[in-house]
């Protein structure tokens, strides 16, 4: 158990309280490996969003039990309160509750509380090794910035003024799933504006992965054109508005994430039946126009995600990852014919079967910790969506609306997505999964999905 989790556990002894209140602003409780470690000590954390909601759920599921003398869902039930305001829990809770109280500025003192306070709890285990081993004085909002920058995300901006430089760490971060978040992202663009890459829209570029998957394939596009392949499928989309500055990608660090890309189905490959003469083996994948070449595509699709099938202590985001690039697999598997089909089918299959019993295991053993996960950076579970749609038009966005497309499978959603990509300039998506209720029925499920409430609130 890492240092960080443990510095949170110990806040919680089994043998002195059965109700505990814990007031954390920063939502440090809501970290999936934090929920499960107290889980497994008999633990259970219950956010405090609605009044009724949690009386009702700890009256008839956890005090009941407890005064006729049974263990009932957990030995001891946590209170998470997102305020340190005494004044906005119920008298008797506070009369019985054990409290704790947890927060950043305590945890990270010699770091600036109004940088760190901005960066997901997924970052806070390395941040806490760092701090504790790497700060000698306390720092400011700037040198706070430049601390989470280089121990969290590995990013120096004066290493980033050339070109390939710029471009390698751009496509590594959202390779790895770690865009930067928008303070950090504009911190970088200020520090690089008078080097030859501050013409490009950095800030976006570091922020969102949507914006520079756009780029490379425009870039892409251009890259081929040069060299007498256009790509029929794109010949009427509009061009994204990057500068002039082309993306090298000759250059070996970038060829070698260009080529992740493709294999993971972030890249759309060229299609033209234009001769490939003078395009060099390297950037063979990225033009996609013959079987056979599609075939040795999937199978080594198929081998990148063998290769990278999440474990146990995985978190429900790398399982939606997963989901998500085996949709991809899956689309190009099935726009094969059976003559080059064929030869994958059987790899394919494993794959399939691999993936469903590792997610079995994974989810008895962490299923209970995802319906209380935040939902500021995306619905966890399929009951989150209407909180999390919601707090998108609380940020100012105009218009939200909700489509279900019911029983679409995600190498579906790839098909309608390409089909609109091709047709709708400028068109791009936004991807990511949650979980669903189980069963996943409609009675179950999708009410849980329009009515924001667990099954047992129904």
């Amino acid at each position: 158990m890492s240092a960080w989790v443990e510095r949170i556990l110990q806040e919680f002894s089994e043998d002195l309280s059965r109700f505990w209140i814990a007031r954390d602003p920063d939502g440090l409780l809501l970290d999936e490996r934090i929920l499960h470690a107290l889980r497994e000590r008999g633990f259970e954390v219950l956010p405090f969003e609605d009044s009724v909601a949690f009386r009702t759920e700890y009256e008839e599921r956890y005090r009941s039990a407890w005064e006729a003398g049974k263990e009932g869902p957990a030995k001891s039930l946590v209170l998470q309160l997102l305020s340190s305001d005494p004044n906005t829990l119920p008298y008797d809770y506070q009369c019985i509750g054990r409290e704790v109280r947890l927060s950043l500025a305590d945890l990270f003192p010699k770091l600036s509380y109004r940088m760190i306070r901005q960066i997901g709890t997924e970052h806070h285990e390395t941040l806490f090794q760092a701090h504790n081993s790497d700060t000698d004085q306390t720092l400011g909002d700037g040198a706070t910035r430049e601390f989470i920058l280089l121990h969290v995300f590995r990013i120096s901006p004066l290493l980033l003024n050339r070109p390939e430089d710029f471009w390698r760490e751009v496509m590594r971060h959202h390779n790895r799933g770690m865009p930067l978040p928008r303070f950090l992202a504009e911190h970088v663009a200020v520090k690089l504006q008078s080097t030859p890459v501050g013409e490009l829209p950095i800030a976006e570029l570091f922020e969102s992965k949507t914006r520079m998957v756009r780029a490379v394939q425009d870039q892409w596009r251009r890259y081929v054109s040069g060299r007498g392949i256009i790509d029929e499928a794109q010949e009427a989309a509009e061009e994204t508005s990057l500068p002039t500055i082309s993306i090298p990608f000759e250059h070996p660090d970038v060829r070698a994430l260009v080529d992740t890309m493709f294999l993971e189905g972030d890249l759309r490959p060229v299609k033209s039946h234009i001769s490939k003469n003078d395009i060099p083996d390297w950037a063979r994948v990225g033009l996609a126009d013959e079987h056979g070449a599609l075939s040795d595509f999937v199978s080594k699709g198929v081998e990148r995600i063998v290769d990278a099938l999440p474990a146990m202590d995985a978190t429900h985001r790398n399982w939606s990852d997963l989901a998500r690039r085996l949709g991809e697999m899956l689309f190009r598997f099935n726009a094969l014919n059976a003559e080059f089909s064929e030869p994958v089918e059987r790899q394919v299959r494993d794959l399939q079967r691999e993936a469903d019993v590792r997610l079995k295991r994974w989810l008895f053993r962490n299923y209970a910790d995802l319906p209380s996960l935040p939902v500021s950076n995306g619905p966890a579970m399929i009951h989150h969506v209407p909180r999390y749609l919601a707090s998108r038009r609380s940020t100012g966005e105009e218009r939200v609306a909700l489509v279900v497309f019911d029983g679409m499978a995600f190498d579906q959603w790839i098909q309608m997505r390409e089909h609109l990509a091709a047709r709708i300039p400028g068109f791009s998506s936004e991807e990511s999964g949650c979980f669903a209720w189980l069963p996943t029925l409609t009675s179950v499920s999708r009410q849980a999905l329009f009515s924001g409430l667990r099954p047992r609130e129904f």
